[in-house]
């Protein structure tokens, strides 16, 4: 395994990042980027998955994506870069997803998570630095 820091010095398994490159999440967001319908599902899905034992690390920034995605399909916010919101996305489903590269259903199970929430926000800071300083 291999690992880079964040911003916040924080290490992300780089591990988990490239196999979930290697997945196919990308393209299960490209299904909700566009309807808003989907993308409101997903951030239900989503409220219920903040507040979670293991996810304690990476509530804020999925706080800072869920109100991001909120705002986009409410049409709130419209000046956003499609490549970060589709990361932002596949970041999401894939962390609602209970069986994904380390079942959250054991305890170490939300490692995989904290990382690829920490490499998302590393990869869209600038886009979630902009929608900050437009709210």
């Amino acid at each position: 395994m291999y690992f880079c820091r964040d911003e916040s010095n924080k290490d992300i398994d780089m591990h988990f990042v490239s196999r979930f490159l290697k997945g196919d999440w990308l393209n299960k967001a490209k299904l909700y980027a566009f309807n808003p319908l989907k993308l409101k599902s997903l951030l239900l899905q989503l409220g219920s998955c903040i507040s979670r034992k293991g996810l304690v690390k990476a509530k804020d920034n999925l706080i800072l994506m869920r109100d991001y995605l909120s705002d986009i399909a409410t049409g709130k916010y419209k000046d956003y870069d499609g490549k970060k919101l589709l990361i932002i996305i596949a970041t999401i489903i894939y962390v609602v997803t209970p069986f994904d590269l380390l079942p959250d259903l054991i305890p170490p199970g939300w490692i995989d998570d904290i990382s690829i929430v920490a490499w998302a926000i590393k990869e869209a800071s600038e886009e979630l630095e902009k929608y900050k300083n437009n709210k």
